[in-house]
This record gives C-alpha cells, sequence and structure tokens, in this order.
C-alpha cells in the first residue's frame, strides 16, 4: 500500500472514530441491535468487546451503552461477567513488551507493579499497578485477593476509555480497587457502575520527575516547535504536518524538532510523511533518546505540541511544562473536556485551522507566561500522591482500620516507575511477600 492510500485510509479511520460523534446516535442504535443479538445467542464476550469499542469512540449515546452493558456483565449478572473476564485472561496475546512477564511474571515488581507503602500487622500497606496492558497479566498470575488483604491495590490507566475488560474485570475482586481517572466522562462510567472500584481523579501525567525537566538557566530557545509523540498512527504526524504548512510559509526557516520510537511506523515514514507535506527540510528528528535528552531539547523548545485526538493522559507536555516549555493541545482531544493544566499560564487548544495563529500568539505573549510555576503548584508527583493518599485514607477509616502513615512518592519514565527520594531496599520484605503469591504454574 502507497503512503497516500495509507493516509486516506487513515483518515477514513479517523474519520468514521473521533469526528462528527454528535451525529452518531444512529450508528450507537445499530450497536445496541446487536449486542442484544449477540447475548440472545450468548455470545457474550463479543457483545462486551462491541460496547467497550463503541464506549471509547465517544459518539452520541455511547455512555448510556457502555454503562449499561458494563452493569449488565459485571454488576447485574457476575458469572457472565466472570466468563467475559476469564476468556480475555486466558487469551492474552505475548507481545513485545509483556513476553519475559509470562515466564517470570515476578519481574513485574519494583517498576510495574510498585509498593507505594508497607503493610505492617494493624495496617495494610499499597501498591500501584502501571500500564493498563499489565493489569490482566497481575490477575493471571498472582493471588490477588489475598495481596489485597495486605495491600490497598490502585490502577494507573495509560489511555482513556474505561469500559474494558483491563479495568472491569477487577470489579469481580473482592476488594476495594483504587483507580486513577484523568477524564470527567470515565469517572462518570465508574461511578455509575456502584461496584467495589474507587476513583481517584489523578493520572500518569501527575507523576514526572520534576528534579530531572527543569526550566533553563540561560540561552535561547533555538527550536521553534517539538513534538515529543511515538511514531505511530495516532500521534496524527500527517495532520500536524498538514497544519504546520501556513507557518512554514510565513516562516521559511521554523525549525520542528520530533522526539520518538517506533510503534506502528518507522522513523522514515515519518520523515516520508514531511517530504509529502514539503516541510522535510524544517524537520529534525531523534529516536530511542534518554529522559535527560528529552529535557534538554524541551528546554531549548518554543512550544510543545500534543496532536492526537485520543490517547490517554498525555506526560511529554507535562514534561515540557516543568522545563518551562507552553503547549499546544490538539483540540477536543480524548472527549473534548477542557481541562484545567491547559490555562494563559501553561498554552492553548488549537486544530488544523489556527495552529499558525495560536503559535504565534504563545511566542508573542511568552514573557507573561509562567508553566513550571503552574504545574509545581498545582500537578505534580508529591500532589498526586498525597490525592491517592487522601482518597485510600479515607475509605480505610471509614472501614475502621488506621491510617498512620503516608504513601511514598513515585514517578514514572518510559518504562515504568521509580521512586523519587526512597531507595528499593525499604521495600524488599513487601516484594518478597507479593512474589510468594503467585499463582502456581
Amino acid at each position: 500500500m502507497n503512503l497516500k492510500t495509507n493516509l486516506l485510509l487513515n483518515r477514513s479511520i479517523e474519520f468514521i472514530k473521533y469526528d462528527y460523534n454528535h451525529l452518531k446516535y444512529p450508528l450507537v442504535l445499530c450497536c445496541h441491535v446487536l449486542i442484544y443479538l449477540l447475548q440472545k445467542f450468548n455470545k457474550h464476550s463479543l457483545a462486551f468487546k462491541i460496547a467497550s469499542n463503541v464506549y471509547r469512540t465517544g459518539w452520541s449515546g455511547s455512555d448510556e451503552l457502555g454503562t449499561n452493558v458494563a452493569h449488565y456483565y459485571f454488576k447485574a449478572n457476575k458469572d457472565l461477567g466472570r466468563q467475559i473476564s476469564a476468556e480475555f485472561i486466558k487469551n492474552l496475546p505475548i507481545l513485545s513488551n509483556t513476553a519475559k512477564f509470562f515466564e517470570r511474571p515476578e519481574e513485574m515488581l519494583n517498576g510495574i507493579i510498585t509498593v507505594l507503602k508497607n503493610p505492617s500487622e494493624s495496617e495494610k500497606g499499597a501498591l500501584i499497578i502501571n500500564y493498563s496492558y499489565y493489569f490482566p497479566l497481575f490477575l493471571r498470575f498472582f493471588e490477588v485477593e489475598k495481596i489485597a488483604e495486605s495491600y490497598n491495590i490502585i490502577l494507573e490507566p495509560s489511555w482513556a476509555g474505561f469500559c474494558e475488560e483491563n479495568i472491569l474485570s477487577y470489579s469481580l475482586v473482592e476488594a476495594p480497587i483504587f483507580l486513577q481517572v484523568y477524564e470527567k466522562r470515565d469517572k462518570r462510567f465508574i461511578e455509575r457502575l456502584d461496584s467495589n472500584i474507587i476513583p481517584i481523579e489523578v493520572g500518569p501525567s501527575w507523576f514526572i520527575n520534576h528534579n530531572n525537566f527543569v526550566a533553563p538557566t540561560s540561552g535561547q530557545r533555538d527550536i521553534d516547535i517539538l513534538m515529543v509523540a511515538a511514531w505511530a498512527k495516532f500521534k496524527r504526524h500527517s495532520a500536524f504536518f498538514k497544519a504546520l504548512t501556513p507557518l512554514i510559509s510565513s516562516k521559511p526557516d521554523l525549525k520542528v524538532v520530533l522526539v520518538g520510537y517506533p510503534v506502528d511506523m518507522t522513523k522514515e515514514q515519518i520523515l516520508q510523511l514531511a517530504e509529502l507535506h514539503g516541510i522535510v527540510n524544517n524537520i529534525e528528528i531523534h529516536e530511542w533518546i534518554t529522559p535527560q535528552e528529552v529535557s534538554e531539547l524541551q528546554k531549548r523548545a518554543k512550544v510543545n505540541v500534543l496532536w492526537s485526538k485520543f490517547e490517554g493522559n498525555n506526560r511529554a507536555i507535562i514534561e515540557g511544562m516543568f522545563c518551562g516549555t507552553p503547549v499546544i493541545m490538539r483540540k477536543g482531544h480524548n472527549y473534548g473536556e477542557h481541562y484545567d493544566f491547559i490555562n494563559p499560564q501553561t498554552g492553548y487548544f488549537a486544530d488544523e485551522d489556527n495552529l499558525k495563529d495560536t503559535y504565534e500568539k504563545i511566542v508573542a505573549n511568552a514573557a507573561n507566561m509562567d508553566p513550571r510555576g503552574y504545574v509545581m503548584q498545582n500537578r505534580n508527583c508529591i500532589i498526586g500522591t498525597a490525592i491517592m493518599g487522601d482518597v485510600i485514607k479515607e475509605y480505610e477509616i471509614s472501614q475502621n482500620r488506621p491510617w498512620t502513615s503516608e504513601l511514598d512518592v513515585k514517578v514514572n519514565d518510559l518504562h515504568g516507575m521509580a521512586y523519587l527520594n526512597k531507595d528499593t531496599a525499604d521495600y524488599q520484605d513487601s516484594y518478597r511477600q507479593i512474589s510468594s503469591l503467585l499463582k502456581k504454574k
């Protein structure tokens, strides 16, 4: 398939999934009928999968569809929910980033499964699981309910749209499960499900190591636009390049730096897209660089751009804010929420029609903006940890259990989690305890 044909196909898929969603209620009605028929033929996993995919789109009426189907399977008819969950977990694909855990699941500990509080005889500890595709592995390989006797379990999802098996399988666990929610739509969904899953209003982007991403003390910002985004179709490099062309026409020497790594595209394909839009000479590209190198680029950038229409709780734009770099976020991102962290101090929303004007507004007003000041005061790993701890503390006290020590602070990097200040040695007993609760093969 040639490049232009592939672009047309991707654009068509994107149009169906994300554009004019307020007009797609008839499609949701058709899905209602299809799900009903599949349920009559006992095709429950497929029925739920359709509801899950439709919910994620945000089409008109998809909230109700997802909520009703999730309630049917994971609240009203839990035996069916257990069938769906068991089938899903049994058939988990072995991916390049999960293969080693199928052989040695204990290697998920201290990085993917991270202890934030040691338990004591009288007080429960806490652990957090990072990335949605690891959630079912925890259920598959560990005695989760036994672990939950000693630890409060926190899930940190890596993408929006919570009507899915990765998360709802935990509604079948006989223990409280704390779930980070960073979209209001997903929070409503979890609250309406009224299960053991308790929402916490933080997300992965709260847990940046602000010591690694700092504002420059001197020097000029010689990068006009920085985009930190995997080489992936959902990152919409082609649409971004097209939106750049009016700006490059008025500023031919515009310097655009791309940072990423291969997912379902390659660096060469990204450069082909830039050439197709006639801007390849404006592009500088970096692949698989370290967080420290990303930080150095952020310090040099005038503007940091996120142009995807749908993903999770993006970290790169917050990393840029810690480096004092304002952001342009694609208008309508995920479900179109007007996030509080996009404001006159930090950046603006834009679309393909006004990227040029928005960039020029930020550059002209940069001296009056303070992205780092905003996130240091309102959105960092210390504040995020305190929010998680407050929710868990309130629950524990409601159950007449003590809460005498707080959660320790963790930070995220590309491949997992680490502690901000603590040493791993402080948690070795907890990791040994959890490792002892691996299921027997």
